[in-house]
């Protein structure tokens, strides 16, 4: 029977820390698989646009939310089995490529600012991209220089407070975070700021990472009864189904803006159900997405959704230049920026990322070895 995991604690030895990694269940295939789904959809929105081709059906921007409501699940599911240095690796996963891509994007401003649009060479800008703190600009507004980072200001948050609530109770962290981020949102709402990056953290958006700390504890509620849910008929097609209109449900919804309700509501909880029906058809039935491809695009995921606006928009600017008509032609055009994206990306995981990352885990932590706990 599984039970909530405890977490390690000093006195435990290496040779203990390892058999608990490599016994741990992985969880990465069908969150892989979401991964790679949220990215590609964010892509699509942008290629179809106003900006892009302009089409009538733009959606996808809603992949955003599966992807908070998996981080959320992720810094649950990973601080339950090593909360060992959790912070500083959360920053190998995250800081490398981010930081490189940010500063050659603010090279390129700097050199050829004609090829940006939106992108100037501040530096007061740059700095607060850098160490993740949302600064509001005339020009971009709240975006930091590489503009997707924004999302990363919100990951950045949300380590922060994990990290501070593994030092008041490991077991109790995942809680202790929900209250925390609850916490701030009404004491900033209360306060009536007007201070723009302070407003920032009161978005109800937060709470979408509380989905996945739910998602979290759902997991292991359901784990105490996998094999009566086994034997329930009909399970697995429910599960089925309700992944479908979970996933039909979130972006419906964004193209009937959400019918006036908040973005937590209208998208929050449809993701909240699709990260939680792909968890649960792999746990309990064993049913994945068996993809080399999907995997390799949903470990590439981080990359490609931040840097496929510079590839979709320089492509359709420089290669294409508004020259598209008829349906066949847009359609083989959204398929060519989105597998060209997709080739990047993955092309930058395997020979950018992925070194770095051995590299600094093995440098800054002794850590050199595959960690099946280690879920991006």
């Amino acid at each position: 029977m599984n039970t909530l995991p405890t977490y390690p604690t000093s006195s435990d030895t290496l040779a203990e820390k390892e058999v608990a990694r490599q016994t741990a269940p992985a969880l990465l295939v069908n969150l892989n698989t979401l991964r790679a789904v949220a990215a590609l959809a964010v892509v699509y929105s942008h290629i179809t646009s106003e900006a892009g081709l302009n089409l009538r059906l733009s959606i996808g921007t809603r992949g955003v939310d599966i992807f908070f409501v998996i981080s959320g699940f992720i810094i649950a599911y990973i601080g339950s089995r090593n909360a060992d240095r959790f912070f500083v690796r959360r920053l190998i996963r995250i800081v490398p490529f981010y930081w490189a891509a940010t500063l050659a994007l603010f090279s390129v401003a700097l050199v050829a600012p004609n090829l940006l649009r939106s992108t100037q060479p501040d530096v007061a800008q740059l700095l607060s991209s850098l160490f993740f703190i949302p600064r509001q600009t005339s020009y971009a507004g709240m975006y930091p220089t590489m503009v997707l980072g924004w999302s990363l200001n919100y990951e950045m948050y949300f380590y922060v407070v994990f990290s501070l609530s593994l030092l008041i109770s490991r077991r109790l962290a995942p809680v202790l975070s929900c209250v925390v981020i609850a916490v701030i949102l009404e004491l900033v709402s209360a306060s009536g700021t007007q201070n723009p990056s302070i407003q920032f953290y009161a978005r109800p958006l937060v709470f979408e990472f509380v989905f996945g700390i739910v998602t979290f504890y759902l997991l292991y509620a359901v784990e105490r009864h996998r094999a009566a849910l086994q034997a329930i008929t009909g399970g697995k097609i429910t599960l089925l189904l309700a992944l479908v209109v979970a996933l039909v449900a979130i972006f419906f919804i964004e193209a009937q803006q959400g019918f006036g309700l908040a973005r937590q509501i209208s998208a929050g909880i449809p993701a909240f159900f699709i990260v939680l029906c792909a968890i649960l058809l792999e746990r309990i039935y064993r049913l994945t997405i068996n993809s080399r491809i999907l995997f390799l695009l949903g470990e590439a995921s981080y990359i490609l959704y931040l840097i496929h606006p510079y590839i979709v928009f320089g492509m359709l600017r420089t290669v294409l230049r508004g020259q598209h008509a008829g349906m066949p032609t847009t359609i083989a055009i959204i398929v060519a920026l989105m597998t060209v994206s997709s080739a990047i990306a993955i092309a930058i995981h395997l020979y950018f990322e992925k070194p770095v990352m051995r590299y600094l885990r093995r440098m800054i932590l002794g850590d050199g070895l595959p960690r099946a706990d280690e879920v991006k």
